[in-house]
């Protein structure tokens, strides 16, 4: 039991960016659920709870409300009240994350979550404040950035084939059209505040992969916020703690790994001739069939090779 207590603690502590953002949103959901349970047996008022962390950690839809919860703009991206709704943003953040950073490397998949969320509040904000139509209320949950972090995915690699389900393979890129559409047909039903976010997490994803391909790296600027957060909150901040520094890109792309012949000699690590013939052969593989294609020593080397570029 000590063993697997230790294993949480090091992968919600030292564990990739996404096994912390299911960490987070998890723990989060457990300690609204774990005390709305309590104090309502004891108090008897289930609502208690639900009022105090609607006010506090949800996103409200009116703009005077928000200028004194400024913070709901953050919080209400990990923030869930119901086990369903939990249930399913968790399992698209796995397996969106999972694959995105195969290729883009955690950093980015962080910060497409990071900026789909407030991409996603702000659109909601605006469109409620604009729409005669839409209700005011609130709004939480996680499905804005995971969004932002399927359709930066389907942007970058739309050939990728997906199974629904375990039976239907689809490309990426329709999965995520075909999601973008229903948001869309959706945005004055029962739950237009998060078709809406939804939205504008899609829109932040092309304008992050947009940005990326002419050499903005929208990443660079939240990690440079960390640092500055970190350095406040800490006289000496280490630079041993992972996860807080840019360092090297660890992702592979296809385009530059074509192209990088010509420069490989002035990379610190270099590939021998073999294991550079050996990448392309796995590029042009998923090029062709998709990455489901590749087996695991494929796989393996592909994921080595990104950390050492």
């Amino acid at each position: 039991m000590s063993d697997f207590f230790n294993k949480v603690k090091h992968d919600a502590f030292k564990g990739d960016y996404l096994t912390r953002l299911l960490y987070l949103n998890i723990a989060v959901f457990l300690l609204f659920s774990l005390t709305n349970a309590f104090t309502s047996l004891f108090t008897g008022d289930f609502n208690l709870i639900p009022n105090l962390a609607n006010k506090v950690l949800a996103l409200p839809s009116d703009p005077v409300k928000l200028l004194f919860r400024p913070w709901t703009l953050l919080t209400y991206m990990f923030t869930h009240f119901r086990l369903g709704h939990i249930f399913f943003n968790m399992i698209v953040l796995y397996f969106s994350g999972k694959m995105l950073m195969e290729y883009l490397g955690e950093k980015r998949m962080l910060a497409l979550y990071i900026y789909g969320g407030l991409g996603g509040g702000v659109l909601y904000i605006i469109m409620y404040a604009l729409s005669p139509v839409l209700n005011s209320g609130s709004m939480v949950g996680a499905s804005a950035g995971t969004t932002a972090i399927l359709v930066a995915g389907a942007l970058y690699m739309p050939n990728m084939p997906v199974r629904l389900w375990g039976i239907f393979e689809i490309k990426y890129w329709m999965l995520a059209t075909g999601l973008v559409i229903l948001d869309l047909l959706n945005m004055t039903g029962n739950n237009a505040g998060g078709h809406i976010a939804h939205l504008g997490g899609a829109v932040v994803a092309y304008f992050f992969i947009r940005s990326m391909r002419q050499g903005s790296e929208w990443n660079v600027y939240l990690f440079q916020i960390i640092d500055m957060v970190r350095g406040m909150l800490y006289s000496k901040p280490s630079k041993k703690k992972r996860g807080f520094s840019f360092g090297k890109s660890s992702y592979v792309k296809y385009e530059d790994v074509k192209t990088s012949q010509g420069t490989s000699a002035k990379k610190s690590t270099k590939a021998t001739a073999m294991d550079e013939e050996h990448l392309n052969t796995i590029l042009d593989k998923i090029k062709e069939k998709g990455y489901d294609s590749l087996n695991k020593d494929e796989k393996a080397f592909l994921f080595k090779i990104s950390k050492d570029s």
